[in-house]
């Protein structure tokens, strides 16, 4: 079984600081909405592993991803093993304007954990994803404007 979606978001920010925010893996939970905790072991490029943990997920339970693929400021992807299956995401990365980047996560699910996704979960992430790009345009905007002053 399968499931593709995709949901963009248009956020406030320069694209540099944007990508540099987004790929600084280890630093996810700080300022995104939805996650209680995170990890990140070594650079930013294919073969790096990471976890995250979601707020509500009970014990200590996480889950670890792969990054599979990494364009420089334009896209990065991973790979997430899921019961029966697995999860593959595309974020996608493009300046569209005069401090705006155009954002778009791409989601695939593989296997027999589809339904129970498509029962529990889909709707919820569909309706996350814009608010973790909002609060990703947040913290990018703060660290460029803490850079800013150190300067």
């Amino acid at each position: 079984m399968q499931l593709k979606f995709s949901e963009s978001v248009t956020i406030t920010g320069e694209l540099s600081a944007v990508w540099e925010t987004a790929t600084d893996a280890g630093t996810w939970a700080d300022w995104d909405p939805h996650l209680a905790d995170c990890g990140f072991d070594g650079p930013f490029a294919p073969g790096g592993t990471g976890w995250t943990k979601l707020h509500g997920t009970p014990g200590n339970q996480k889950g670890p991803f792969s990054v599979t693929a990494v364009d420089h400021e334009r896209s990065y992807s991973t790979e997430s093993p899921m019961p029966m299956g697995k999860m593959l995401i595309s974020t996608r990365f493009e300046q569209v304007g005069d401090d705006q980047v155009g954002i778009t996560r791409d989601v695939e699910l593989h296997g027999g954990f589809v339904p129970f996704f498509r029962l529990f979960f889909l709707k919820g992430m569909r309706r996350d994803i814009p608010h973790t790009f909002e609060a990703l345009g947040r913290e990018a905007g703060r660290r460029a404007l803490e850079a800013g002053e150190a300067a």
